[in-house]
This record gives structure tokens, sequence and C-alpha cells, in this order.
């Protein structure tokens, strides 16, 4: 399965970002790809440029990893037939780079080139080449620049080191774009991206202020939400009520609710197809749970037949497999690991 580059795909250093309560926690790493795999692409372009275009290689399977996807973004022109250079086309330049590896950066490129001026007027089709020729400079020199050593162990306790290295990067970033696209073009294509990421320093920002009350925490928090392009606001805004949701759904479990309890608190916090998943796995949880209870039982007594080491372990397996299939097996494996790891 292709794995997309999504939207904040060059943040190299921000390894993850998790949200609680109190702060937001930006996780950084030195192992920035020793190798960059784009080193000398604008000379593969170049040569790339001078190959025959042969529109049929589109009827063909781009790659491996591109079986069973749709190309992420668009190409579009406006009226005047000039290339929309925006975040759109970011996403589909970066669907065909994302596969270098299954295939060659020429292949790639090669094959975006087939797709600029099959889709687009010439005038767009050859302002597409050119800002994918900057474009490639920006990521070659982006990654030289963040292969840094950070200090892993002081960003394990320290919120502003973490705080200043981020800010550090994401800077640096941004410059790199303005200095190989130009200010409109890097504004454009990297809306949502530079978005995101002042989004993110705010909130680090607003949870290293020792200043601050949990009130203007949240005033604060809610600001830099706000400040996000709509679509954007709305994706955050449903990934914390995700978190949230199973935050309660894990506060429930600590319960040992009956099924029909679970039933009722799965219909007020989830969508009526999820409730009914979570609703039908907590009682087949339950179902097995039980039948495991008569699994022990049915142990205990054959233990109690004072069988020698051999009969009763085998007596045992041939219990195991009277009563679980393979899948319900590795469930009470890992409920048992679990007992014995507490």
């Amino acid at each position: 399965m292709k794995i997309l580059l999504g939207v904040f795909a060059s943040i190299i250093i921000v390894v993850a970002v998790v949200i609680t309560q109190q702060t937001n926690i930006i996780e950084l790493t030195s192992d920035v790809q020793a190798h960059n795999p784009l080193r000398g692409a604008q000379t593969v372009l170049q040569n790339v440029k001078n190959q025959p275009m042969d529109f049929s290689q589109l009827d063909q399977a781009f790659s491996s990893d591109s079986q069973g996807t749709e190309i992420a973004g668009r190409l579009r022109a406006d009226d005047a037939g000039s290339l929309i250079a925006d975040v759109e086309f970011k996403a589909f330049m970066d669907y065909f780079l994302s596969s270098v590896g299954e295939v060659t950066p020429e292949q790639a490129m090669q094959r975006m080139r087939l797709h600029f001026y099959h889709q687009l007027p010439e005038s767009a089709a050859n302002e597409a080449m050119n800002i994918l020729q900057q474009y490639l400079a920006f990521k070659e020199a982006s990654y030289d620049a963040l292969a840094q050593d950070i200090d892993q162990a002081r960003s394990g306790y320290d919120a502003q080191y973490r705080y200043e290295t981020l800010q550090q990067g994401l800077q640096t970033l941004y410059d790199l774009r303005r200095e190989h696209l130009g200010d409109q073009v890097a504004s454009d294509m990297f809306l949502e991206e530079e978005a995101y990421a002042q989004y993110t320093l705010n909130n680090m920002q607003t949870a290293l202020n020792p200043d601050l009350t949990d009130q203007e925490r949240l005033q604060l928090k809610a600001l830099a939400k706000a400040q996000l392009p709509e679509n954007m606001r709305q994706i955050i805004q449903e990934q914390e009520h995700q978190a949230q949701s199973m935050q309660a759904y894990n506060n429930m479990l600590s319960e040992n609710p009956s099924v029909e309890e679970m039933r009722d608190f799965a219909f007020n916090q989830f969508d009526s197809e999820t409730a009914q998943q979570v609703t039908d796995d907590y009682a087949q949880q339950m179902a097995l749970k039980q039948k495991y209870l008569e699994f022990v039982s049915a142990q205990q007594a054959i233990q109690a037949q004072g069988l020698d080491d051999l009969d009763q372990r085998t007596a045992m397996k041939e219990l195991a497999l009277s009563m679980f299939n393979q899948e319900e097996l590795s469930i009470i494996q890992a409920w048992q690991l679990a007992q014995q790891n507490q």
C-alpha cells in the first residue's frame, strides 16, 4: 500500500505530536536520512526533459506501491492558461516523489512530465516543469539543512529545548521555500503546512508559559485553532473529539460494564455504525472471557486427575483446541501475558 506524503511531510524533524490536556509534546530526532534521496535530482530532471514523451505510458501502472491508489492532488490552469501552483499541485508532485525507492527518481519525474503535458496547456506545463525543478532544489536543500545533530537526552526532558529546536527547523524550511520557489509560490503551495506549523508552535509556547492560568491556556489554544484554514480546523476538531471519545471508552472499560451498559455508552459517544461495532466487539470479548473462565475450571479438573506431566499437557492442549479457534487462542495468550507483566 502506497504511503502518501501528507500535508506536513516536509517537517522532517518532527516525529510525533502528542496532545494532552496540559501540554503538547514534540518528539525530535536527529536520525535524518543520511543519504539524500534527491541528491542530483535537478540534473536528472534536465535529462528527463530531453527524452521523448510517450503518453501511452500513462495507461501503465506507475509503481507497485501505487496499486489501488488515486493520484493525490490536482493539475489545473487558470483561464489565462497559467499553472495554479497551490497545495493541490504540491500534493500531486509529492505523490510521485513518495514512490522513489519503488521507482527511480528519473521514472517519477518522467511520469509527472507526461501528466503535465497531457493534462495542461503547454504554457502551464512548462511552468509546472520549472516549479518541479525549483521544488526538487528545495527538497534537496531541506534534507541537508535538517541533517543536524539533536541532543536526544536533552530533548527527552527539556521542553524549551524541543520548542527552540522545532522553531529553528521550521524557520529554516520557511526560508528555503522562499529562496527556491519565491514568496508567492511558496506561500500558496505550503499554505496548510505553514499554518499547522505555526499552530503547533503557538500551542507549545502556551504550554511553556508558567504565568498563564488554565483558562488563559484554553483561550490561547482556541485562538490558535481559529487561525487555521477551515478544513484543517475541522480535521483537528474531529481528532480531538475522537481522542476524547476514546478516553471515555477506556474509562468505561475500567468499570467492567455489562454489554447493555456498553451499548448505551457507545450510542451516546459514537456514530451509529461505530457504536454498533464497539458493542459487537465488546459482546464478543465478554463471551470469550466467560468461555475462558470455563476453560480455567476445566483445566483445574484435569489437574485434579493426577495425570503425569505428558498426559496432562496433552489433555490441556486438546481442551484448548476443543474450546477455542486460533484467533481466540491468540487473544487469550495476550491476556495471560498482560497478567504476568502486571
